[in-house]
Protein backbone atom coordinates (compact mmCIF):
# COMPACT_ATOMS: atom_id res chain seq x y z
CA UNK A 1 0.00 0.00 0.00
CA UNK A 2 2.98 2.14 0.60
CA UNK A 3 4.39 4.43 -2.36
CA UNK A 4 7.99 3.76 -3.91
CA UNK A 5 10.64 5.76 -2.27
CA UNK A 6 11.92 7.71 -5.13
CA UNK A 7 8.25 9.37 -5.86
CA UNK A 8 7.47 9.85 -2.25
CA UNK A 9 11.11 11.89 -2.55
CA UNK A 10 10.41 14.05 -5.62
CA UNK A 11 7.67 15.53 -3.38
CA UNK A 12 8.45 15.61 0.27
CA UNK A 13 9.17 19.10 0.28
CA UNK A 14 5.64 20.28 0.23
CA UNK A 15 4.65 19.60 3.75
CA UNK A 16 2.13 22.21 6.02
CA UNK A 17 0.39 22.18 9.09
CA UNK A 18 -3.40 22.03 9.01
CA UNK A 19 -4.96 23.29 11.99
CA UNK A 20 -8.87 21.92 12.59
CA UNK A 21 -11.58 23.23 14.73
CA UNK A 22 -14.96 21.36 15.00
CA UNK A 23 -17.71 24.24 15.48
CA UNK A 24 -21.31 23.44 16.16
CA UNK A 25 -23.47 23.76 12.38
CA UNK A 26 -26.11 25.86 14.73
CA UNK A 27 -23.83 28.50 14.79
CA UNK A 28 -24.39 30.89 11.53
CA UNK A 29 -21.68 30.70 8.47
CA UNK A 30 -21.94 34.23 8.63
CA UNK A 31 -20.72 34.44 12.45
CA UNK A 32 -17.85 32.34 11.74
CA UNK A 33 -17.07 34.64 8.40
CA UNK A 34 -17.00 37.73 10.91
CA UNK A 35 -14.98 36.00 13.19
CA UNK A 36 -12.39 35.39 10.76
CA UNK A 37 -12.20 38.81 8.57
CA UNK A 38 -12.10 40.43 12.37
CA UNK A 39 -8.47 38.83 13.17
CA UNK A 40 -5.54 40.60 13.59
CA UNK A 41 -4.17 38.01 10.67
CA UNK A 42 -6.45 40.29 8.88
CA UNK A 43 -7.60 37.95 6.30
CA UNK A 44 -9.97 38.75 3.37
CA UNK A 45 -12.23 36.41 1.29
CA UNK A 46 -10.26 34.88 -1.92
CA UNK A 47 -11.60 32.95 -4.89
CA UNK A 48 -15.40 32.38 -3.98
CA UNK A 49 -17.32 30.06 -2.47
CA UNK A 50 -17.77 26.47 -4.00
CA UNK A 51 -19.16 22.98 -3.55
CA UNK A 52 -16.75 19.96 -3.20
CA UNK A 53 -17.12 16.93 -3.49
CA UNK A 54 -15.24 13.98 -3.00
CA UNK A 55 -15.35 10.07 -3.41
CA UNK A 56 -12.73 8.41 -1.01
CA UNK A 57 -11.29 4.88 -1.15
CA UNK A 58 -9.81 2.48 0.90
CA UNK A 59 -8.92 -1.78 1.40
CA UNK A 60 -11.46 -3.90 2.07
CA UNK A 61 -10.36 -3.92 5.75
CA UNK A 62 -10.79 -0.50 5.92
CA UNK A 63 -6.69 0.57 6.69
CA UNK A 64 -7.27 3.89 6.36
CA UNK A 65 -9.98 4.47 8.26
CA UNK A 66 -8.71 2.82 11.26
CA UNK A 67 -5.23 4.34 10.73
CA UNK A 68 -6.81 7.67 11.18
CA UNK A 69 -9.16 6.30 13.82
CA UNK A 70 -5.95 4.95 15.77
CA UNK A 71 -4.27 7.86 15.74
CA UNK A 72 -1.40 6.15 13.48
CA UNK A 73 0.95 9.42 12.73
CA UNK A 74 1.87 8.17 9.35
CA UNK A 75 -1.49 7.33 7.35
CA UNK A 76 -2.51 8.11 4.15
CA UNK A 77 -6.46 8.85 2.45
CA UNK A 78 -7.24 8.57 -1.24
CA UNK A 79 -9.83 10.27 -2.94
CA UNK A 80 -11.59 11.56 -6.25
CA UNK A 81 -12.47 15.51 -5.90
CA UNK A 82 -14.56 17.59 -8.12
CA UNK A 83 -16.39 20.99 -8.00
CA UNK A 84 -19.70 21.92 -8.54
CA UNK A 85 -22.72 19.61 -9.10
CA UNK A 86 -22.47 16.25 -7.52
CA UNK A 87 -24.29 14.20 -9.74
CA UNK A 88 -24.19 13.37 -13.59
CA UNK A 89 -21.24 14.53 -15.77
CA UNK A 90 -18.11 15.21 -14.08
CA UNK A 91 -15.88 17.23 -16.19
CA UNK A 92 -12.48 17.53 -14.13
CA UNK A 93 -11.94 15.31 -11.97
CA UNK A 94 -8.64 14.87 -9.78
CA UNK A 95 -7.26 12.18 -8.00
CA UNK A 96 -6.14 13.29 -4.21
CA UNK A 97 -3.81 11.51 -2.16
CA UNK A 98 -3.18 13.15 1.45
CA UNK A 99 -0.08 12.02 2.96
CA UNK A 100 -0.09 12.31 7.08
CA UNK A 101 3.43 12.56 9.01
CA UNK A 102 2.96 12.93 12.36
CA UNK A 103 1.84 17.05 12.61
CA UNK A 104 2.37 18.23 9.12
CA UNK A 105 0.65 16.92 6.03
CA UNK A 106 0.67 17.32 2.01
CA UNK A 107 -1.38 16.56 -0.61
CA UNK A 108 -0.46 15.08 -4.10
CA UNK A 109 -2.76 15.63 -7.13
CA UNK A 110 -3.67 13.72 -10.66
CA UNK A 111 -6.05 14.89 -13.06
CA UNK A 112 -8.09 11.81 -14.40
CA UNK A 113 -10.60 11.22 -17.45
CA UNK A 114 -14.02 12.37 -16.94
CA UNK A 115 -17.03 10.35 -15.71
CA UNK A 116 -20.82 10.14 -14.80
CA UNK A 117 -21.86 9.92 -11.42
CA UNK A 118 -25.31 8.62 -11.37
CA UNK A 119 -26.87 5.17 -9.70
CA UNK A 120 -25.36 2.95 -12.72
CA UNK A 121 -21.47 4.29 -10.96
CA UNK A 122 -19.70 0.12 -10.28
CA UNK A 123 -16.43 -1.30 -10.19
CA UNK A 124 -16.29 -1.39 -14.11
CA UNK A 125 -16.74 2.78 -14.12
CA UNK A 126 -13.81 3.06 -11.58
CA UNK A 127 -11.52 0.64 -13.66
CA UNK A 128 -12.50 2.59 -16.74
CA UNK A 129 -11.53 6.40 -15.02
CA UNK A 130 -8.02 4.43 -13.98
CA UNK A 131 -7.32 2.93 -17.13
CA UNK A 132 -8.02 6.30 -19.28
CA UNK A 133 -6.29 8.55 -16.97
CA UNK A 134 -2.06 9.07 -17.26
CA UNK A 135 -1.06 8.37 -13.58
CA UNK A 136 2.13 7.12 -12.69
CA UNK A 137 2.66 3.96 -12.67
CA UNK A 138 3.41 4.00 -8.27
CA UNK A 139 -0.10 5.93 -7.97
CA UNK A 140 -2.05 3.67 -10.35
CA UNK A 141 -0.59 0.44 -8.46
CA UNK A 142 -1.31 2.37 -5.22
CA UNK A 143 -5.15 2.71 -6.13
CA UNK A 144 -6.38 0.49 -8.28
CA UNK A 145 -6.65 -2.52 -5.38
CA UNK A 146 -8.82 0.14 -3.41
CA UNK A 147 -12.25 0.29 -3.06
CA UNK A 148 -14.83 3.56 -2.94
CA UNK A 149 -16.42 3.21 0.69
CA UNK A 150 -18.15 7.24 0.92
CA UNK A 151 -19.45 9.77 -1.06
CA UNK A 152 -19.03 13.24 0.83
CA UNK A 153 -20.17 16.80 -0.11
CA UNK A 154 -19.58 20.58 1.41
CA UNK A 155 -19.76 24.34 1.07
CA UNK A 156 -16.53 25.64 1.27
CA UNK A 157 -15.43 29.51 1.53
CA UNK A 158 -11.37 30.57 1.48
CA UNK A 159 -9.89 33.35 3.32
CA UNK A 160 -6.12 34.31 3.16
CA UNK A 161 -4.25 36.69 5.80
CA UNK A 162 -2.58 40.02 4.64
CA UNK A 163 0.99 38.19 4.40
CA UNK A 164 -0.53 35.76 2.36
CA UNK A 165 1.20 33.11 5.03
CA UNK A 166 -2.34 31.87 6.49
CA UNK A 167 -5.31 30.46 4.78
CA UNK A 168 -8.55 29.63 6.60
CA UNK A 169 -11.35 27.41 4.72
CA UNK A 170 -14.59 27.11 6.38
CA UNK A 171 -16.62 23.96 5.35
CA UNK A 172 -20.67 23.51 6.07
CA UNK A 173 -23.75 21.92 4.64
CA UNK A 174 -21.73 18.68 4.96
CA UNK A 175 -23.46 15.89 3.46
CA UNK A 176 -22.59 11.98 3.64
CA UNK A 177 -23.82 9.38 1.17
CA UNK A 178 -23.05 5.31 1.07
CA UNK A 179 -21.34 4.15 -2.22
CA UNK A 180 -20.21 1.12 -3.51
CA UNK A 181 -18.73 -0.94 -6.39
CA UNK A 182 -22.04 -2.57 -7.26
CA UNK A 183 -25.33 -1.20 -6.29
CA UNK A 184 -26.06 2.13 -5.65
CA UNK A 185 -28.98 4.24 -4.84
CA UNK A 186 -27.96 8.08 -4.51
CA UNK A 187 -31.83 9.02 -4.66
CA UNK A 188 -31.84 7.96 -0.65
CA UNK A 189 -31.39 10.84 1.70
CA UNK A 190 -28.01 11.99 2.40
CA UNK A 191 -26.70 11.95 6.23
CA UNK A 192 -26.11 15.87 7.08
CA UNK A 193 -22.62 16.47 9.78
CA UNK A 194 -23.90 18.38 12.78
CA UNK A 195 -21.23 20.36 12.77
CA UNK A 196 -18.84 22.98 10.65
CA UNK A 197 -14.91 22.69 10.39
CA UNK A 198 -12.87 25.41 10.34
CA UNK A 199 -9.34 25.14 9.40
CA UNK A 200 -6.42 27.06 9.69
CA UNK A 201 -3.22 25.75 6.96
CA UNK A 202 0.71 27.14 6.80
CA UNK A 203 3.99 26.33 6.32
CA UNK A 204 6.52 24.69 8.38
CA UNK A 205 8.26 28.00 9.07
CA UNK A 206 5.31 29.95 10.41
CA UNK A 207 4.57 27.49 13.17
CA UNK A 208 5.07 29.70 15.92
CA UNK A 209 3.23 32.95 14.19
CA UNK A 210 -0.01 30.96 13.89
CA UNK A 211 -0.38 30.61 17.50
CA UNK A 212 -1.20 34.27 17.49
CA UNK A 213 -3.88 33.82 14.80
CA UNK A 214 -5.79 30.40 16.40
CA UNK A 215 -5.76 31.61 19.96
CA UNK A 216 -8.15 34.39 18.74
CA UNK A 217 -10.11 31.76 18.02
CA UNK A 218 -13.42 31.14 20.57
CA UNK A 219 -13.29 27.21 19.80
CA UNK A 220 -10.36 24.71 20.46
CA UNK A 221 -8.59 22.78 17.64
CA UNK A 222 -9.99 19.16 17.52
CA UNK A 223 -9.30 16.34 15.37
CA UNK A 224 -11.35 16.18 12.86
CA UNK A 225 -11.65 13.70 9.72
CA UNK A 226 -14.70 13.98 7.35
CA UNK A 227 -13.67 10.56 5.84
CA UNK A 228 -14.04 9.25 9.38
CA UNK A 229 -17.21 10.91 10.33
CA UNK A 230 -19.12 9.70 6.90
CA UNK A 231 -18.06 5.99 7.38
CA UNK A 232 -19.54 5.87 10.49
CA UNK A 233 -22.96 6.62 9.19
CA UNK A 234 -22.56 3.67 7.14
CA UNK A 235 -20.39 0.76 8.37
CA UNK A 236 -20.62 -1.25 11.39
CA UNK A 237 -17.34 -2.59 12.90
CA UNK A 238 -16.93 -5.14 15.52
CA UNK A 239 -15.53 -3.99 18.99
Amino acid sequence: MQLEQDHFLDIINNYRYERKYTVSSKVPIKELISLVKSNTGFFREVYYKRQINNIYFDSEAFKFYFDNVDGVADRQKVRIRWYGNTFEEISKPKLEIKIKKGLVGDKWTYNLSPFVLNNGFSGNVYKDILKNSNLPLPILEMVRHLKPTLLNSYSRQYFLSADEKFRITLDYDILYRKIDLKINNFNKFPQPDENNVVELKYGLEDDQSANIISNQFPFRMSKNSKYVNGVNNFQTFPE
